[in-house]
């Protein structure tokens, strides 16, 4: 009898788990981290769904969060909770809740977290599925609240301020400074232009003033600095872009004009930045002018009287587009030694057939002097209302012909020379490398290369390009509207990378040709001479992280180190092996721009020495947008010219409205018709990056 009851107690608990076990075989896990980070010694908390298509006992089931710095294969786990349970038409769905206590002493950056369900008699595994990961970071000192005493002001009235600081460490904070300023980025705008000879005067635009000094602050506490003199009011239109990498152009007659200003909390020599934050918008006004009414950085134009109401209706010159020949403009660049060729359909609109058909093409230079022409097609007859498709070579470009930007006119005439329709299609030559490696400072820098990477991209030569911030600062709290905290700054910078692969998209660059670090805004100069070995990384201002805490970059964690950033520079050059590399200018005062060219020839000097690349590696530079902050490189330089086609110079016009994050509103309210856009990218070449290692260590 007792043999029967153990035998009956077993075959109920066998069917029991293999109804566990089939109602596992179509559980839906979904689940994520409660925020996009947490501070190191807090509890990161996790929320999971499960839903079963047949009925499943959750009482039986436990879920785990395996959590794991990025990089490293020591995992911890943390068993959720069973919060809720409920039937659904057809099976039933539970939530799962609960935290991991992230160690004081656990490094900064990007933790995966791998979901574990299981039966938790057999401890069978039902689903493993990794979901969203999560950041770790250290912010010792925090701006928690900064208020102005009005939002109108008139040009040389005070502004007040009121700082609320915060202490979020175990450690004291002492000798903290508090300075007020003009809107500005520290590592833009510190030093005065003279600063291009080296010296380090500090820049008069910034108006710095010092409202506390010597700040002390226990741990886990806070201070409030009253409300006080910070500076006053004045015009500032103008020099923005010296201070904040980007602003609109002084005006002829001074307007009211929308301006903010910046907090930042330094230690006592000011040099290590622990946090800032930018005002709430101002009106600065002068005394009983209220008029033209301005706007700020959010809208497309400074004021309504800068909107051109024609631009938009009248992109093409007259003559450019015609109804009856439309032409494909997918291919508008080329080589010396390219072919040609011409893609357009040609239309009869009229009510009569056409006869004695033909389509003849010249290329035309800048004074209009014919330098080739050829029949393109002909057809005995093209009826009334028909259609005819052309897809023929125009043009073998000679290779020694000179480059520059041409003209491609196209004729359509009937039997007996009668001219039906004309158009034209501008055309650009350029003798271009074998393969184009770009590097950029920020997400939205490789704007500046737009026509040479369209060029490459219609010659089907090979591109790659590389980002080494991930841009988290600039315009956060814009983006936001309200201060940018770690988990802010993080998904800006997301935000920020997805914006440059759509703009690399619209130039015809895949998204896995690209690659992004991640590292912080702002911090290259500080990477560069204060933070060499990944022992001891920078601790960026924005992310409260010293290694990269990205996801979707090449090195997850990648330690914000100098020598780490070379190597994976090294890395990356070496694998791809480009024939001409282009990256920021060596003197730009904007620091992570200037850095990132030390990265990349530093990483190609090793390189070289190494013999894994050639040493005619080209390397080119922007044009430097503003000298300033450190001495001048010593290199020798050569003019390279792009020539641009108009469609290539609208494709980089177009790419610029997708930074919305950072001028986009500006540059599509801004925007240049056909004729107006620039037809050339002046670059330079440095003759010499071979030689002077060490300059500027």
């Amino acid at each position: 009898m007792i043999h029967r009851r153990f035998l009956i107690a077993a075959i109920l608990v066998a069917a029991a788990f293999l109804a566990q076990a089939r109602a596992a075989d179509d559980l839906v896990v979904e689940g994520a981290p409660t925020d996009s980070g947490f501070q190191v010694g807090s509890q990161a908390g996790f929320r999971v769904k499960l839903t079963s298509g047949t009925p499943m006992d959750f009482k039986q089931v436990l879920v785990f969060a395996d959590v794991s710095y990025m990089g490293t294969t020591a995992v911890s786990s943390a068993q959720l909770d069973l919060k809720t349970a409920e039937p659904t038409e057809r099976g039933n769905r539970a939530v799962f809740e609960g935290s991991w206590l992230i160690p004081s002493e656990a490094p900064s950056g990007i933790y995966s977290v791998t979901l574990r369900v299981e039966d938790r008699g057999e401890r069978k595994i039902f689903s493993r599925q990794k979901i969203r990961g999560f950041a770790a970071y250290k912010k010792p000192i925090r701006i928690a609240r900064v208020a102005l005493d009005r939002t109108f002001y008139t040009v040389g009235q005070p502004i007040r301020c009121e700082v609320i600081l915060q202490n979020l460490s175990s450690q004291d904070a002492r000798g903290l400074r508090v300075e007020f300023s003009n809107a500005n980025y520290p590592w833009i705008s510190l030093f005065s232009k003279e600063g291009a000879t080296g010296s380090e005067t500090q820049n008069p635009d910034l108006a710095i003033k010092v409202l506390r000094d010597q700040v002390n602050l226990p741990p886990l506490n806070e201070v409030t600095i009253p409300m006080s003199v910070a500076g006053h009011a004045a015009f500032l239109r103008g020099q923005q872009s010296a201070v904040l990498g980007s602003g609109a152009p002084v005006r002829s007659e001074p307007a009211p004009e929308v301006n903010s200003y910046t907090v930042a909390v330094w230690n006592a020599d000011r040099t290590v930045l622990y946090d800032m934050q930018f005002t709430s918008p101002v009106i600065v006004r002068a005394e009983g002018s209220d008029r033209p009414w301005p706007y700020g950085p959010s809208f497309a134009h400074p004021y309504n009287s800068d909107i051109d109401f024609k631009q938009y209706r009248e992109f093409y010159p007259p003559g450019q587009i015609s109804p009856v020949i439309t032409v494909d403009h997918s291919r508008t660049m080329y080589r010396p030694g390219d072919s040609v060729h011409i893609k357009a359909s040609v239309k009869n609109p009229s009510g009569l057939d056409w006869d004695g058909v033909s389509l003849r093409g010249e290329v035309v230079d800048a004074s209009g002097k014919v330098l080739h022409s050829a029949q393109v097609g002909s057809w005995p007859v093209i009826k009334a209302g028909g259609v005819v498709d052309v897809n023929s070579e125009v043009w073998k470009v000679p290779e020694d012909f000179p480059i520059g930007a041409y003209k491609l006119k196209l004729m359509l005439s009937a039997s007996g020379g009668q001219e039906l329709a004309t158009a034209s299609l501008e055309t650009a030559i350029n003798r271009l490398p074998a393969s184009l490696m770009v590097f950029n400072a920020h997400p939205d820098d490789e704007v500046a290369y737009g026509g040479l990477i369209r060029a490459a991209v219609e010659a089907g030569i090979p591109v790659r390009v590389v980002t080494f911030t991930s841009g988290d600062v600039g315009s956060c709290e814009r983006y936001y509207a309200k201060p940018c905290g770690p988990n802010e700054a993080r998904e800006f910078g997301l935000l920020r990378m997805e914006e440059s692969a759509d703009a690399l998209a619209h130039l015809g660059v895949p998204r896995d040709h690209l690659t992004f670090l991640g590292l912080p805004d702002g911090g290259s100069g500080a990477i560069w001479f204060q933070h060499v070995s990944a022992v001891k990384p920078f601790r960026s201002i924005y992310l409260a992280s010293d290694h990269a805490p990205y996801e979707n970059v090449f090195k997850p964690n990648l330690a914000y180190a100098r020598d780490s950033v070379i190597e994976v520079t090294k890395q990356l050059i070496a694998d791809f092996r480009p024939e001409m590399i282009v990256t920021t200018h060596p003197d730009e005062r904007h620091v992570d721009h200037r850095t990132a060219n030390w990265f990349v020839v530093k990483a190609c000097q090793d390189l070289v020495r190494e013999q894994r690349i050639d040493a005619k590696t080209q390397i080119f530079a922007d044009v430097s947008y503003g000298a300033g902050g450190y001495k001048p490189a010593p290199y020798r330089y050569e003019t390279y010219l792009v020539y641009l086609s108009g469609e290539a110079a609208a494709l980089k016009q177009e790419m610029d409205w997708l930074y919305q994050s950072q001028h986009g509103n500006y540059a599509e309210g801004s925007r240049k018709t056909y004729s107006e856009l620039p037809r050339f990218e002046e670059h330079l070449r440095i003759l010499d990056w071979q030689s002077f290692g060490g300059w500027n260590e």
